[in-house]
């Protein structure tokens, strides 16, 4: 995929500092791709409102027009229609209420210069659950302030290149949803503030910008007490498929709760086509042969052709294990 945007309108201005600042891009799908430069001038903020429905433009911008070569008809990407965006390594910040009520807006990509994001740059977008970092997990990056502005669920992929590939995947953490309630503790409108959630215990596992693995991995005791076995499958894939910083004793302690709920985790990932993650359990020798049986009934019921016959495949080669024990996968 070719991340400069060769099709569009943007309409920009010149920042004190002799920058560009993106204030609105117009383009041929919901996708945007912010370009390095506007005007031979590196792209290094997104303007207030830059992605939300109504915008909010100054008495004067410039405006710059890309063709490509061949001329389409272009559309505001902007509120429900914007679905993701690519955004340069040269951004630095993102001013207030960037992408306030854009619902549909479902994933973003950026790299670690971006340091700054303004108030409530992300308001309401509750569709937003994957981020994409193009940096190593060890750089120090702005995804802590962009956690405190979305509190439902996401998950952050940290990867090489500007290309979005899975093998180009570094790591990937999820963090769960968690909401806060206010009680009236006094008659004098005194409220008292709750958290609901290991979501938000996760999201302050940073030091000094970067993601603290162990910190992080503390949670799971509390959250698998407390929350959902889907929100608990979701957070220990990540754990075990990218074990970035992750000690043997809580890898354990993540292992020890796949085979304690293998059944549901072998179905849930059949329901929702998770191919890869399915088979890396299989061939991790996490998933007890009874489980695995189960997820192929599954699979033929729900009529996933390719998982039954990947699943069956497996099945084949080991049909002689016993059940419920580990099994060897190394002559596969």
């Amino acid at each position: 995929m070719d991340h400069h945007t060769n099709n569009c309108q943007i309409l920009w201005e010149l920042t004190p500092q002799h920058t560009a600042r993106l204030l609105r891009i117009y383009g041929c799908t919901p996708s945007a791709s912010v370009p390095d430069f506007i005007g031979g001038y590196p792209v290094t903020e997104l303007g207030s409102y830059c992605f939300a429905k109504d915008c909010r433009l100054p008495q004067q911008y410039e405006t710059y027009e890309a063709s490509g070569g061949r001329s389409y008809a272009v559309t505001e990407l902007s509120g429900n229609y914007i679905e993701s965006v690519f955004l340069p390594d040269s951004l630095v910040k993102i001013h207030d209420y960037a992408f306030y009520n854009c619902r549909n807006l479902k994933q973003i990509r950026f790299g670690n210069h971006l340091t700054w994001i303004g108030s409530d740059a992300f308001m309401n977008c509750h569709q937003l659950q994957q981020l994409y970092i193009r940096c190593s997990v060890s750089d120090k990056t702005c995804l802590r302030q962009i956690l405190a502005q979305i509190s439902w669920d996401a998950e952050v992929s940290f990867y090489s290149g500007r290309q979005q590939d899975t093998d180009c995947i570094e790591t990937s953490i999820f963090y769960p949803e968690y909401y806060e309630t206010y009680d009236e503790i006094a008659p004098a409108h005194v409220f008292g503030r709750q958290i609901v959630g290991e979501g938000f215990r996760a999201r302050q596992a940073f030091k000094d910008g970067i993601i603290d693995f162990t910190q992080y991995d503390e949670i799971f005791q509390k959250a698998s007490a407390e929350e959902s076995e889907q929100t608990m499958c979701r957070i220990l894939l990540c754990r075990l498929r990218y074990p970035a910083g992750l000690s043997p004793d809580k890898k354990s302690q993540y292992e020890n709760y796949v085979q304690a709920h293998g059944r549901f985790l072998s179905q849930w990932l059949v329901k929702n086509r998770q191919l890869e993650s399915l088979m890396f359990l299989i061939q991790s020798q996490l998933l007890l042969l009874h489980d695995i049986q189960a997820a192929c009934e599954y699979a033929a019921q729900s009529g996933w052709g390719e998982g039954n016959a990947a699943i069956m495949h497996w099945l084949g080669q080991y049909q002689k294990i016993s059940q419920n024990t580990r099994y060897d996968f190394d002559s596969f």
